[in-house]
């Protein structure tokens, strides 16, 4: 069964679309980034989500298309987006466009996902690397001479690295202390291991 959602937000536009779009239930977005970039793509979404506050009442919309408009103040649009994917049942999310423009709102995508990463499976790519909130223990595949960054948020305790240029063994990183920005994996598989905290891994495309 599938439970993937392919979800675009108001950030910066793809360069390059996923072609894999079969392998999602639902494709969304929030009202900005269809008005701003998706309309002039041939993906047609299933859901346009937020409050419409970036609505363009003379662009025409595929008459497939459902509009939720959901005018709560209190979650952003982007919020709005993974509950309303999540009540249809989505446990796993691509997100695309949550970087670049306002820096704000990049914070604010990586706030969201800090409150909801242990429930679903969320993972972002943008234009030049893909990034998510690890488990406590992640095995990442087919990463040879990538840079890989680790940033604690925003503290990450008994850290340790394997297949990295610099490995680190029970380590301890701090945002504002010792973090492990532009690492490179020496080896194929690379392996994360930590005991507690939130740790916020990014991977060069």
């Amino acid at each position: 069964m599938i439970n993937k959602a392919l979800l675009f937000v108001n950030g910066e536009p793809p360069q390059c679309y996923p072609t894999n779009l079969e392998s999602y239930k639902y494709i969304a977005c929030t009202d900005g980034a269809y008005h701003n970039y998706l309309a002039n793509t041939a993906i047609i979404p299933n859901f346009i989500i937020g409050d419409l506050d970036s609505w363009d009442k003379d662009q025409p919309i595929n008459e497939q298309i459902q509009i939720i408009h959901t005018p709560d103040q209190s979650k952003t649009d982007f919020e709005k987006a993974l509950l309303f994917l999540a009540s249809k049942g989505i446990t796993e999310f691509s997100i695309y466009g949550a970087t670049g423009h306002a820096s704000d709102h990049f914070l604010g995508n990586l706030s969201v996902a800090k409150h909801y990463y242990h429930q679903y499976k969320i993972i972002f790519y943008d234009n030049y690397c893909h990034f998510f909130y690890a488990n406590c223990h992640e095995v990442i595949n087919h990463v040879k001479q990538r840079i890989i960054s680790l940033l604690p948020m925003p503290k990450v305790t008994g850290l340790t690295i394997t297949g990295f240029e610099y490995p680190l063994t029970e380590q301890t990183l701090i945002f504002g202390g010792l973090t492990s920005v532009r690492n490179k994996a020496v080896a194929d598989q690379v392996e994360i291991f930590f005991k507690n905290g939130d740790l916020i891994v990014f991977v060069e495309d």
